[in-house]
């Protein structure tokens, strides 16, 4: 009894962070599985053979490619893989509303000679209907699937609306996280057999453009152009199994940690949502980076509650013209803002929820209809110092927005009583 009147004393937001708390120590238990996929991934990939990410979830290929800390040889996501060394990392669709059968990307790449890695729950696809493999088997399950980095079920998470359930769910930051780990340990088992992957400098960094730019490969006798997907001779230390994967955890768990210490930010930021919701009024949400809101799943624009508008740091430009007064804005930045950008969107008579990683700047003053948030992923996004290396490895954006947000959503959805 005494457990259940703790658990009920927790505000929204607290019990969907203890949810992602929960999870974090789930895929710490995983990491040795983890960092073992990551080598099986490398070693085809040391012998010559390409990696691409394709949109069996239409989320994961913008995701992971183009990302500070990613990968620069990334082949594109509809890359026809030439060899039984390429290699396909992908994430799988709510499994509710998503049938493997019917999923052209999906069978394509089943009768394809790629080794296919997948970002999800081995239950999640059918091994034995239409999805059986073509051609050689591969080691686990007698099929095209060479691993799967499992993960929170779909139904996992809380509160919810006729349409969509749950609605702050666990399975997409689970997601991102065995996603990225996956890849970081990928790169540490490639420096482990005596190369290093090219690696993305973020763009928001100074001289990023110049160096990226080094790394092109560039003739007359071919195109596109493109980084290779290892160094030629760049030697890095080997970085033993797991310790990039923990360095990431830790991170992001830190973070996590500042999220919790904000408990009445969140719990006024969902109220704001709500009072605008039960007036009529529109609740606008932007989030930067490269997965939302694609990777919400949406059945449809209209069976969501909030509504949604592209990646833009730019706060003079993320909302459209004709939102309003009593309208509520929130905006989870990429880069700095200026103090006055945050003026001019008050002065529209918005509510704004505002964070962006380079911290409050000079001149942000505090604003009835203004609500600051801290959310301190690192300027330029990777997070993971790799000895030897110039570049980070291995962005924490996506994951930090989307705890933050989803405990935003949480205080929401008490309010509007969705269960």
């Amino acid at each position: 009894m005494r457990k259940k009147v703790l658990t009920s004393m927790k505000s929204p937001a607290q019990q969907y962070l203890a949810l992602i708390r929960k999870s974090i120590a789930g895929i710490r238990r995983d990491l040795g599985d983890l960092a073992e996929l990551g080598e099986r991934m490398a070693g085809p990939l040391l012998r010559g053979g390409s990696l691409f990410a394709p949109p069996v979830a239409g989320w994961w290929p913008s995701e992971f490619g183009g990302r500070a800390g990613g990968f620069m040889g990334l082949r594109y996501p509809h890359y026809a893989a030439l060899s039984g060394k390429d290699v396909a990392l992908l994430a799988l669709p709510d499994p509710r509303r998503w049938n493997p059968r019917e999923d052209k990307t999906l069978n394509a790449l089943v009768k394809s000679k790629a080794r296919l890695f997948v970002i999800g729950r081995r239950e999640e696809i059918d091994l034995r209907g239409s999805i059986r493999a073509r051609g050689r088997k591969r080691r686990g399950d007698g099929t095209r699937f060479a691993g799967f980095t499992g993960g929170a079920a779909a139904d996992e998470g809380l509160y919810g609306t006729q349409h969509v359930r749950p609605l702050a769910t666990v399975r997409q930051f689970e997601q991102l996280m065995r996603g990225w780990i996956a890849a970081g340990e990928l790169i540490a088992a490639c420096t482990r057999g005596g190369k290093m992957p090219t690696i993305w400098m973020s763009v928001w960094l100074e001289g990023s453009l110049a160096r990226n730019a080094s790394m092109t490969r560039h003739d007359n006798l071919r195109e596109p152009w493109g980084a290779p997907f290892l160094h030629d001779n760049h030697y890095v230390p080997p970085l033993p199994p797991g310790c990039v994967g923990a360095e990431f955890l830790a991170f992001v768990e830190r973070i996590l940690g500042v999220i919790e210490s904000q408990g009445p930010a969140l719990a006024e930021a969902g109220k704001w949502m709500a009072q605008a919701k039960q007036a009529g009024r529109r609740v606008f949400a932007v989030i930067t980076g490269h997965s939302y809101p694609a990777i919400l799943d949406r059945p449809s624009e209209k069976d969501y509650p909030l509504e949604w508008g592209r990646s833009i740091s730019d706060l003079s430009r993320a909302f459209p013209a004709d939102l309003g007064r009593g309208d509520v804005a929130l905006h989870l930045g990429y880069g700095p803002v200026d103090a006055k950008d945050v003026q001019n969107v008050l002065k529209r008579g918005l509510r704004l929820i505002h964070t962006s990683p380079y911290g409050r700047r000079a001149g942000m003053k505090d604003y009835r209809n203004f609500l600051w948030l801290d959310l301190p992923w690192r300027p330029g996004d990777a997070c993971v110092d790799v000895p030897g290396y110039s570049v980070r490895i291995l962005p924490s954006s996506s994951s930090a927005q989307t705890i933050a947000y989803n405990a935003i959503l949480c205080e929401m959805a008490e309010r509007m009583g969705w269960k």
